[in-house]
C-alpha cells in the first residue's frame, strides 16, 4: 500500500512538473496588433469659390478667364441646346465658375479635368427635369448615359455618366446653400471606370460653405 502511495505522489508530482513548464505559454497575454496605419490617398484640399474639394495632389487649377471659350464648350456637351433646362448654367460662366483645373499626371492624349459651377437661378429647377433633359439632348447617344441617384453623407446626388468615342464626362448634380451645384470630371471613355472611385470620394469630400451676407447700405 505504501508503495501504491509513494507512486502516485510521484506522479502527481511528474504532472505539475511539466503543467508548471507549460504555465508561462499559457498565461503569456497575446501581443497587441499593431493599428494599421491610415492608408495616404495622395489627397490634398484645394479651395474653390464657395467650397473646398478633396483631389489627388497632381491636380492643378488653372486660369478661368483664360481658358473660358475651352470651359463654355466643356460645359455644352453637359448642359445641350438652348431649349436645355440647364441652358442658363453657361450664362455668366466666368462668375460662376466655382474651380477649373486639370491632373497634370495624366497623359496629354488622355487628359482629365474638373470644372465646377454653381448657379443660383437653377436651384429650384426640379432634378427630374434635369435628368430627362440631359437625355433628351443626348438623342441618338442617350444609349450611352447611365444615371444614378446617389447619397453622399448627407447630399443628395445625381451623378451622370456618358462615355462613347473620344468623349466621356462624369457630373454630379445637387443642391447646396441655395445654388445647384454641377461637378464635372471630363476624361475619356477609358478612363471613366478606372476613375469612377476617385470621382466618387472626391465628390463626397466637399464642404460648401455659406454665401457670405450682402452687407446693407
Amino acid at each position: 500500500m505504501k508503495k501504491k502511495w509513494t507512486l502516485w505522489l510521484m506522479s502527481c508530482t511528474f504532472l505539475l512538473t511539466l503543467s508548471a513548464c507549460n504555465l508561462p505559454g499559457l498565461l503569456q497575454t497575446p501581443p497587441t496588433p499593431e493599428p494599421t496605419p491610415t492608408p495616404d490617398l495622395g489627397m490634398s484640399w484645394y479651395q474653390g469659390a464657395g467650397m473646398q474639394i478633396l483631389l489627388p495632389d497632381t491636380y492643378a487649377e488653372r486660369d478661368v478667364e483664360q481658358d473660358l471659350a475651352g470651359i463654355w464648350d466643356s460645359l455644352s456637351q453637359f448642359v445641350g441646346g438652348e431649349d436645355s433646362p440647364l441652358a442658363s448654367l453657361l450664362d455668366n460662366l466666368e462668375s460662376n465658375v466655382s474651380w477649373w483645373g486639370e491632373d497634370t499626371a495624366a497623359p496629354a492624349v488622355s487628359p482629365t479635368q474638373l470644372l465646377i459651377v454653381k448657379n443660383e437661378a437653377l436651384e429650384g429647377v426640379p432634378l427630374s427635369l434635369i435628368k430627362s433633359g440631359v437625355k433628351m439632348f443626348l438623342g441618338n447617344d442617350a444609349d450611352a448615359l447611365q444615371t444614378s441617384d446617389l447619397t453622399m453623407g448627407k447630399r443628395e446626388v445625381t451623378r451622370f455618366t456618358y462615355g462613347k468615342e473620344s468623349t466621356g464626362w462624369s457630373a454630379y448634380v445637387f443642391k447646396e446653400q441655395g445654388m445647384l451645384w454641377v461637378v464635372l470630371f471630363i476624361t475619356p471613355p477609358a478612363n471613366l471606370a478606372a476613375q469612377q472611385d476617385d470621382f466618387d470620394y472626391s465628390v463626397s469630400s466637399m464642404v460648401i460653405e455659406a454665401p457670405t451676407p450682402t452687407p446693407q447700405p
